[in-house]
């Protein structure tokens, strides 16, 4: 009887710790996901959410300059240099610590059959020396479907010099990029599932 009564908590148990993860992943399908992994002078980024959108809606968001505009909302100033139908060039510039400007500027290489942005960082300027400077950086967003909805993936890896406040640069790099993909995720929403709503 003992050993009966073992087995069916034991099993009980296997149960709750099988199913309960399973239960609270599958509650909300607008949840973000991350994962941010650094060493002493670098970083890789990776978020991912699901969401019940045209594909070529959110390739758009990806790739297009006005959308690229509005997800920098922190940004002092965003500019298209140069675009094709399939690549486009834009700059950054952002002012943090109050005193340091950071521009870069970014090559987009849009590649609808597979659903994916590339980009690739050309240049970084710093107009101080004292501040960590970026001297490579690459990653893409990617749509995978997955029944009725789309994954949305973005993934980014940077290389930075080593100076003496470049722990504390990738502690807010960390912040700033689990913040852009929840604003990623908003937005993605409201353009691409408010505005089909509202053409029907």
């Amino acid at each position: 009887m003992m050993i009966l009564w073992k087995i069916n908590m034991w099993f009980t148990t296997l149960l709750v710790i099988v199913l309960i993860p399973m239960n609270l992943l599958a509650q909300d399908h607008n949840e973000v996901k991350y994962k941010f992994t650094k060493t002493d002078s670098s970083y890789i980024f990776y978020g991912s959410f699901k969401i019940k959108a045209n594909p070529k809606c959110l390739l758009e968001i990806a790739f297009r300059y006005k959308h690229i505009r509005a997800l920098s909302p922190d940004a002092k100033e965003v500019k298209l240099i140069d675009q094709g139908r399939d690549w486009n060039q834009i700059s950054y510039t952002y002012q943090k610590f109050t005193f340091f400007l950071n521009k870069t500027v970014w090559h987009r290489i849009l590649n609808e059959e597979n659903q994916r942005v590339d980009f690739t960082l050309l240049s970084s300027e710093n107009n101080l020396s004292i501040m960590p400077r970026m001297i490579s950086s690459s990653g893409f967003y990617q749509i995978k479907q997955k029944g009725d909805y789309s994954i949305m993936e973005y993934y980014q890896q940077c290389l930075l010099t080593e100076v003496f406040i470049t722990k504390l640069y990738l502690n807010r790099a960390q912040k700033e990029a689990i913040k852009f993909m929840h604003k990623f995720s908003e937005y993605t929403r409201a353009y691409c599932i408010n505005s089909a709503s509202t053409d029907n």
